[in-house]
Order: structure tokens, then sequence, then C-alpha cells
């Protein structure tokens, strides 16, 4: 079962979401340590959070792409990758959230900023692999029957 509205894939529409609040939370953490002020890891610890809330839904439409795909599919070794680099990537992010609410989120350790730095150079690799099954593959497109 694919998710699709309008012709259109579901899951391609619904990861920008979360890829855009993570990225603005590594963004957040460097204009906090550059500027000095809690409130942009404050800033930095909601994006995570709300990151991770709408990674839900794009987890969900990637999984049933994938189970529409087929292990057939010349495709399927690139989005049986690109599934676990993203599920790493979020997984990295979850621990950075996590690692800030343990302590204090306005003013997180290196150690809770450096699981985000992973998880954006992960978000790099799981794109490139997402692109690779679009643009080579054709992963996503409805065939209309």
């Amino acid at each position: 079962m694919r998710l699709h509205i309008a012709g259109h894939p579901l899951h391609p529409a619904l990861v920008h979401f979360p890829l855009a609040l993570w990225y603005a939370a590594v963004l957040w953490d460097a204009v906090g340590w550059w500027r000095a002020e809690p409130m942009w890891s404050e800033y930095a610890y909601w994006s995570l959070a709300l990151g991770l809330l709408l990674a839900l839904p794009s987890i969900a439409s990637g999984v049933l792409d994938f189970m529409a795909l087929g292990p057939e599919h010349p495709g399927a070794d690139t989005a049986a990758r690109h599934m676990l680099v993203m599920l790493a990537a979020t997984a990295a992010f979850g621990a950075s959230w996590v690692m800030r609410a343990a302590t204090d989120p306005a003013a997180p350790s290196a150690w809770a900023i450096a699981p985000a730095l992973v998880g954006c150079a992960l978000l790099g690799v799981g794109g490139w692999l997402g692109g690779t099954l679009v643009y080579r593959y054709g992963a996503g497109r409805r065939i209309e029957q």
C-alpha cells in the first residue's frame, strides 16, 4: 500500500518537516553558543521535540512505501539502506533530546549536542539514498492501471 494524495506520494512531502526542524535545532545551538543566550538552546530543544513528533507519520508512510516496493524491485537494497540510515538519524536526534531533557534544556552539554551533529550527517547520507530511490529507480511513482 502506497500513500498518495492527488497522485503524489505522501512520504516525500512529510519528511521535510522533521528534517527542517532538526537542522534548525543545530542552527539554534550554534546561535546560542555564539551569542551566549540560553533561549536559543531552548529553541533547539523544542525543535528536536517537534521534529521527533513529526517524524512519526513520515516513518509510517516510508515503511508503507518500503513494503509496497517489494524485494524484487531493483532499488530494494537502496530502500533498506535509506530506511536504516534515516532511523539511525532519528535515534541520534532522539538521544540528543533525551540528554537535554535529563539536564537543563537551556544549557546542553557538548555531549548532548554531539548526537544532533551526527544526526545531521546521517540525514545527508539518507537523503542521498532517498534521491537515488526516486531519480534512479523511480520509487514513489504511481502506476496507473
